[in-house]
């Protein structure tokens, strides 16, 4: 039987540059670049038609670039991919283009696919009727939550009917009915003998229609067999990784991935001692080229500069040089000297928000006197950039300095999502989400009656803003309150983020920090921070 999909020892790397300006270097320097890193490594395997294939694995471990590579928007390092048949990628905000809106982009993919003017027209409603995300079809995407973008690129794609779909973790965004609606539409495929490749964290979605699973292990296959085989053994993986602490997680993430670049550079020293045998051989016909190289780079200078300096270009630019060597030295290194020790500021005067876990105020732009921290989702006024390094913000009237990293300007409002406490009570203790409600109504009330009414106060804490916390361990609730006492968040503790319904929740964000470890969502209600790293979730009064 004829595969419908091949990988024959396929990789894919990726340079690794520490800063922008290294990509031109690498180019006009004749050089490569040896820092790179595999992302997949020596992957060989073939899917027949009819097939629904799962795709596991950690955070990290190659699985977006893969199905990358499936749906041909890479190309591989090395290796052959032979794919017969019409591929399409259904993942978060794939293919889609933040400056056109919703009906624009069905229009745009549509004719990418090849379809007819007449075919669009016909199946714009289909498809603008599965997205069902209401008016926002006529707004740019760039104002669309994760979910939004989702919903959108998904309906696209399967109704574009495509030979092979790849589903990249689409179906962990939206609510319980969309998500009902996509596998109908899945299993429909299915049916009709297309193939699948189903790429998700939720192994009850893998379980349900899935003949084969892969495990992808920090970018090579640990295992691709039957689903209930594979599921077993990453089941049992799982289990032992989640009862790590956070501190082991991270020292075995590390240790894989420092593994893994090891393994690059070895790959690599190994290329370039078999290559230096060869050098040995074309020295000779290599010296050559390079003299050519050179012969022709002089020429091109020579022919710029007569373009610049008139037809005596060697003179001219003498005569350039030692004009400038004879100005006023002393003046030249005064104003150097000066420029050294200034600041170059630009106004910014924009609205901004914290995109760290915590971010760190300082008093100077040196950052050398912590004045506070903010955390993040906090808003902040950017008034000023310094040096391309430093913001200058304004916090509650107060005025300090931090890295530009740790703020994320705000340029168009942050999207509102269609998301409520219920949504959150899978991932919530069960002593608390049996009474949440309860815990709920004593939100925008006076401290002391929610000490006198709520058992069980392990510790009150006053911060130095004049703040009050109220804690109650027992129950894994926190409140806090204003300046004035009046309670205006809740934090629920010990929160399970490991759980399939928080992968669907999580897409819908309005924002991720940097390192993918807390969340925002914003409603009309509240403001919900999740925080991976503490296990919490803090609901805010929106005022």
């Amino acid at each position: 039987m004829r595969p419908k999909i091949a990988f024959h020892n396929v990789s894919k790397s990726f340079n690794l540059y520490k800063k922008q300006s290294d990509k031109l270097l690498e180019v006009i320097s004749f050089k490569k670049n040896k820092d790179n890193f595999y992302a997949l490594k020596n992957l060989s395997f073939e899917i027949y038609e009819g097939e629904a294939i799962g795709i596991v694995g950690l955070n990290g471990s190659g699985k977006s670039t893969l199905s990358n590579l499936l749906a041909q928007i890479i190309p591989p390092s090395s290796g052959t991919i032979q794919i017969n048949g019409e591929t399409s990628l259904i993942a978060i905000s794939a293919g889609l283009n933040n400056q056109l809106s919703g009906i624009e982009n069905i229009e745009l993919k549509c004719l990418m696919h090849g379809l007819k003017k007449e075919e669009i027209n016909r199946l714009k409603s289909d498809i603008v009727e599965f997205a069902d995300i209401g008016k926002f079809i006529d707004q740019p995407v760039k104002s669309y939550s994760s979910g939004m973008k989702s919903r959108l690129g998904f309906a696209i794609s399967i109704h574009t009917n495509p030979d092979i779909l790849i589903v990249d973790e689409a179906l962990s965004v939206g609510d319980q009915t969309f998500y009902e609606k996509c596998l109908v539409k899945i299993n429909e495929f299915k049916s009709q003998g297309k193939t699948i490749i189903f790429i998700s964290h939720s192994l009850s979605q893998i379980e349900s229609f899935c003949d084969r699973v892969m495990w992808i292990h920090f970018g090579k296959i640990e295992i691709f067999a039957q689903t209930k085989e594979v599921i077993k053994e990453y089941k049992a993986f799982i289990k032992w990784f989640n009862k790590l602490t956070e501190q082991e997680k991270k020292k075995y993430r590390r240790e894989k991935l420092d593994n893994q670049y090891k393994e690059t550079n070895d790959m690599e020293k190994s290329f370039t001692s078999t290559r230096q045998v060869n050098r040995k051989m074309s020295k000779k016909k290599s010296s050559s080229f390079l003299t050519f190289q050179f012969t022709l780079l002089f020429l091109s200078v020579v022919l710029s500069a007569s373009l610049m300096f008139g037809i005596q270009p060697v003179q001219s630019i003498g005569n350039y040089i030692s004009s400038y060597i004879d100005k006023d030295q002393s003046a030249v290194k005064e104003t150097l000297k000066e420029e050294e020790s200034e600041f170059i500021s630009k106004e910014i005067n924009k609205e901004g928000i914290v995109f760290v876990e915590q971010a760190e105020i300082y008093g100077d732009t040196g950052l050398t006197n912590k004045i506070s921290d903010m955390s993040f989702a906090n808003n902040v006024s950017v008034e000023d950039q310094i040096n391309e390094e430093i913001y200058k913000v304004k916090i509650d009237g107060v005025s300090g300095f931090t890295k530009m990293t740790n703020i994320k300007l705000i340029e168009n409002e942050l999207p509102v999502v269609q998301i409520g406490v219920t949504d959150f009570l899978p991932i919530f203790p069960e002593e608390f989400s049996n009474a949440f409600e309860y815990f709920f109504t004593f939100l925008n009330t006076e401290s002391e009656e929610v000490k006198s009414k709520v058992r069980g106060l392990s510790n009150e804490e006053t911060l130095n803003s004049g703040e009050r916390i109220l804690t109650y361990s027992v129950n894994d609730v926190q409140y806090k309150t204003d300046l004035e006492g009046i309670t205006k968040s809740i934090t629920v503790s010990n929160i399970d983020t490991d759980r399939d319904e928080w992968y669907r929740i999580k897409n819908n964000a309005s924002l991720i920090s940097n390192d993918s470890q807390s969340y925002l969502f914003k409603t009309n209600e509240f403001n919900i921070v999740v925080d991976q790293n503490n296990n919490t979730t803090t609901f805010s009064i929106v005022e």
